[in-house]
């Protein structure tokens, strides 16, 4: 699962809207949407403000366990 599909989870989990998110952000709404419909770059630092007002420590988004190309689940 890529980022912004994992960011764009997390936020439908906490309840919280996209312009409440650019609210607080100063994100523009546009971009978020784009952004976790994967239809736009999600850059770093908006990662971060977006996790600041959702509740989420970027610690814990775990970004890098995704799965190589080609890997399969079950591979032994």
């Amino acid at each position: 699962m890529k980022a912004a599909e994992k960011m764009k989870t997390l936020v439908e989990s906490k309840g919280v809207s996209y312009t409440f998110i650019s609210e607080k952000t100063g994100i523009p709404v546009n971009a978020i949407s784009r952004s976790l419909m994967g239809k736009r770059r999600l850059p770093a630092d908006e990662m971060i403000l977006i996790c600041n007002v959702i509740g989420v420590d970027l610690g814990d988004f775990d970004l890098l366990q995704e799965e190589p190309q080609g890997a399969r689940k079950d591979s032994a």
